[in-house]
């Protein structure tokens, strides 16, 4: 149900831009996960497997967002 004021155009330009600032975070979560297993050589810590645990769940949950906004957009 869209609204037939705005043009197709401005909602696929708005998707495609969801779609690309969803990317780049994907990216970026990406590079957490890298700085993460740099800290672990660096800094030995008890907590550390809990750290790397919620980083890799945040890269998953990241990508599974972006491929639901890739098929539902």
């Amino acid at each position: 149900m869209t609204p037939a004021v705005i043009p197709s155009y401005v909602l696929l330009t708005l998707k495609i831009f969801s779609i690309v600032g969803l990317l780049i975070y994907a990216v970026f979560a990406g590079v957490l996960v890298r700085q993460e297993q740099l800290m672990a050589h660096v800094l030995e810590e008890q907590f550390q497997p809990i750290i790397r645990a919620l980083v890799i769940a945040h890269l998953i949950a990241t990508v599974v967002l972006l491929l639901l906004a890739i098929i539902l957009l």
